[in-house]
């Protein structure tokens, strides 16, 4: 029997993004989803977070309010949630890219979702962008 598994996708604002805290965030939430079965990848923009996560359901939904009661975190909002057959950040206990300036000039199509940092609302209108976005930065095309 296959692996039941749920894939969770959110935005968030860092309370604070200085490097230290930002490497802090990231090796926490490594530690924590390498004990728990969670793959994923975070994706850093002007001050915001896109983040998926991805496992079982009991630890993805463990894992997502663990970090909506995170006080390094505010603001969170749910993008979108759903089963999925299959991990697509499966190499990843949590992978990480910061955004910058030369990947809105390599990227100039998908440059608009993440220049200013993410926007939920503008994201939201656009039915899969936030996985495109996941995808894109996880895939090594940098």
């Amino acid at each position: 029997m296959p692996e039941r598994l749920k894939q969770l996708i959110y935005v968030s604002t860092p309370t604070d993004d200085h490097p230290e805290t930002l490497s802090a965030i990231l090796a926490s939430a490594q530690k924590h989803n390498a004990a728990n079965g969670i793959t994923g990848m975070l994706l850093y923009a002007e001050g915001s977070f896109l983040q998926v996560l991805e496992g079982p359901p009991e630890a993805v939904d463990a894992t997502y309010a663990r970090i909506q009661q995170d006080p390094r975190h505010k603001r969170t909002l749910v993008m979108s949630e759903h089963a999925v057959p299959q991990r697509e950040f499966g190499d990843w206990r949590m992978g990480f890219h910061a955004l910058s300036a030369a990947d809105a000039e390599r990227f100039p199509d998908h440059a608009r979702w993440f220049r200013y940092g993410f926007q939920p609302e503008a994201i939201q209108a656009q039915p899969g962008l936030a996985l495109e976005l996941l995808r894109l930065f996880a895939s090594g095309v940098r």
